[in-house]
């Protein structure tokens, strides 16, 4: 993605929401418990998967480091008397949106180069898409630059509508 200071406000909007579920706290691994990965015992020889196994996960999308350079370049903003609170505030939920959209974009991309594999739904607001698929192109999201955690498909977010976008 083109790193502009657009693309760096839009993505600090989406920092609060986003982070809790992709990759900050317990979704980096350490309880050990990966939900959704091995949950159709594939994980090693993958046989299974020609015989038309098919598995679902949550996917979270990895969007922080863009959200960071958002909120920074945002709160530079504000420091320097630029742009008021509301204006950051609504900038970074802009910025969230488009950040998150443009990963979502990607693993559809990549979901329409793996047989069987599609994004069945996606929660913006969330940071997270469901794939379902082949386990082993379910598996395969985590090798693109959209993806930093596979959780089980039932930790799948679902879209609230009108809800509070940094609600907790």
């Amino acid at each position: 993605m083109i790193d502009t200071p657009r693309r760096r406000v839009l993505a600090a909007a989406a920092t609060g929401s986003t982070l809790g579920l992709a990759g900050c706290g317990d979704l980096a691994g350490s309880d050990g418990d990966a939900p959704g990965q091995t949950d159709d015992g594939t994980d090693g020889g993958g046989e299974s998967d020609a015989d038309g196994d098919r598995a679902s996960a949550t996917v979270a999308l990895d969007v922080r480091s863009e959200i960071q350079a958002a909120r920074e370049e945002i709160g530079t903003r504000v420091e320097d008397g630029n742009l008021s609170q509301e204006e950051a505030q609504t900038e970074l939920l802009d910025a969230q949106a488009e950040i998150v959209s443009a990963a979502v974009e990607d693993l559809k991309s990549y979901a329409a180069d793996v047989d069987g594999l599609s994004v069945a739904d996606a929660n913006e607001r969330a940071g997270a898409a469901l794939v379902s698929g082949p386990a082993t192109g379910v598996l395969g999201t985590l090798e693109t630059d959209a993806v930093s955690a596979l959780l089980s498909a039932a930790d799948f977010p679902a879209p609230q509508d009108g809800g509070q976008p940094n609600g907790s």
